[in-house]
């Protein structure tokens, strides 16, 4: 397969005039917004009205309005692992052969445990078991 390198330097150098020129457009562009600025602010002020020293006059440079959202988050995720987290490792192993045995799962039991403060019972595990959603009304 032959490559026409020349073609190639073509279109080189046809994409590096047309990044140039959009290059400028945002110059041209940044510097317009910045004079529009100035231009509206005057007007602003020849007809008496207070323009504010800063755009942050009056902001309590409180949190992000979504960042409470996200520790919400982070606390629950955390507050989850500590809850699901047996206190050490032959409970964990314990709880884990119960759950096996009553043919629940190991968050399945734990739950269990910790909404009734008790452990599940085999007609408890019954109820859990026909409370799974069947593997055909999944979506």
């Amino acid at each position: 397969m032959a490559i026409n390198f020349a073609l190639s330097a073509a279109r080189v150098q046809t994409r590096s005039t047309n990044r140039d020129t959009r290059t400028q457009i945002k110059a041209a562009a940044a510097t317009w917004r910045a004079t529009h600025k100035e231009q509206r602010e005057n007007e602003l002020r020849e007809m008496g009205i207070v323009i504010p020293l800063s755009e942050w006059l009056g902001h309590n440079n409180g949190p992000d309005f979504l960042e409470h959202l996200r520790f919400k988050e982070w606390a629950w995720t955390k507050a989850r692992k500590a809850a699901f987290a047996p206190p050490d490792a032959e409970t964990g192993a314990r709880w884990a052969r119960k759950a096996a045995a009553l043919g629940l799962s190991y968050e399945e039991y734990r739950l269990e445990l910790l909404e009734r403060g008790r452990h599940p019972t085999d007609e408890d595990a019954t109820l859990i078991r026909r409370a799974r959603p069947s593997p055909g009304n999944l979506r």
